[in-house]
């Protein structure tokens, strides 16, 4: 026997949500992990599916077995039981009963056909043409009455004549004495009944247990389908870790040029941006990336300068031929600064 089985989404968003919650924080590699164990467990299902199903087929091919046993030996002990019981029937020792007067001939319907023909005789003069419509009306009214009325005295007699028919059954069946190959065939029927009802619950048993291995086989596809978003999301989460370490890491290397930047300043009072030309207090001066980090811009004496606040604000991750460019700085002239003060341009 077939079954198909069909699950909406709303169904499976129910039982998937609560399962994939772990996932959101895993690592890639964790994930990576996590979907092969997951691909394992899917086989592992697929191989119950299949032993599930061999024992769904094998059970149902022994119920046919035994239904058709059950069916011939049912067959074989009826036969035996009427052919006893007719013989029983053909002594004569018992009667059936009579059975209650058919309605149609009974002294109830006479009545009304009498109470019908004196309805008629009364409304008109001569029963001819027409009366047969009074004397129908006549018949099914009293005849309704009278059914209304008797009712009870119907109920009484047919359950007396069901009660007769009862117990001349029950004598006949007193009178049958089954073969000895009846009561072997009885016990086979009782035991084979009882090997169908097992194999029935089995066979239940395996249906549930497919349609739960099925739907465990669909929410781990659905999971696997998930786990692209999550890895995609944890390797965007690894970059920014990665690049916010590594900003850290360069802005606690710049501190470090900054200082060193500072003392190389002999005369601080007459300090000057090397960009803009403007003086200002040293002190208050920000160290800027040269070429820029985002662009491959190492944090090295040779690439970090002492510049101005305002200039700093401005520049950016800009390369410094844009920066000028847009400050309307001549660039070349900025450059020679900058090599005067040891710098790589």
């Amino acid at each position: 026997m077939a079954r198909s089985y069909y699950y909406n989404d709303q169904k499976l968003n129910q039982y998937i949500q609560p399962r994939i919650k772990k996932y959101y924080n895993y690592t890639h590699q964790k994930l990576v992990e996590e979907e092969i164990a997951i691909k394992n467990k899917i086989e592992n299902i697929s191989d119950k599916i299949k032993g599930t199903e061999t024992n769904i087929k094998e059970t149902n091919e022994i119920l046919s077995k035994l239904n058709g046993l059950l069916s011939d030996l049912k067959y074989i002990n009826s036969q035996e039981e009427q052919n006893s019981k007719n013989q029983i029937r053909s002594k004569g020792d018992l009667f059936y009963p009579a059975e209650p007067l058919h309605p149609i001939f009974n002294v109830r319907n006479f009545v009304c056909i009498i109470i019908s023909v004196v309805g008629v005789m009364s409304l008109t003069d001569k029963f001819g043409e027409g009366a047969y419509v009074f004397f129908i009306t006549f018949f099914v009214v009293s005849r309704i009455i009278a059914g209304f009325v008797l009712k009870e005295d119907d109920r009484r007699v047919e359950a007396e004549y069901r009660e007769r028919v009862r117990e001349y059954n029950n004598q006949i069946n007193a009178k049958f004495k089954p073969s000895n190959e009846y009561t072997k065939n009885t016990q086979k029927i009782s035991k084979i009944e009882t090997n169908i009802s097992d194999a029935d619950q089995l066979l239940k048993k395996c249906y549930n247990d497919l349609r739960s291995l099925k739907f465990e086989i669909v929410l781990l596809k659905k999971i696997l389908f998930e786990f692209k978003r999550f890895k995609k999301r944890a390797n965007e989460r690894e970059r920014t870790a990665k690049i916010n370490a590594f900003e850290s890491k360069t802005r606690s290397g710049a501190q470090n040029i900054k200082d060193k930047l500072l003392k190389a300043v002999r005369i601080k009072s007459k300090w000057t941006c090397p960009y803009c030309l403007k003086a200002s207090d040293v002190n208050a001066a920000e160290a800027d990336h040269i070429h820029p980090v985002n662009k491959g811009g190492l944090t090295t004496m040779q690439n970090m300068v002492l510049i101005c606040k305002k200039c700093n604000s401005k520049k950016t991750n800009l390369m410094l031929r844009v920066f000028c460019k847009k400050q309307g700085y001549d660039y070349d002239d900025v450059c020679d600064r900058l090599e005067r003060l040891g710098k790589d341009v």
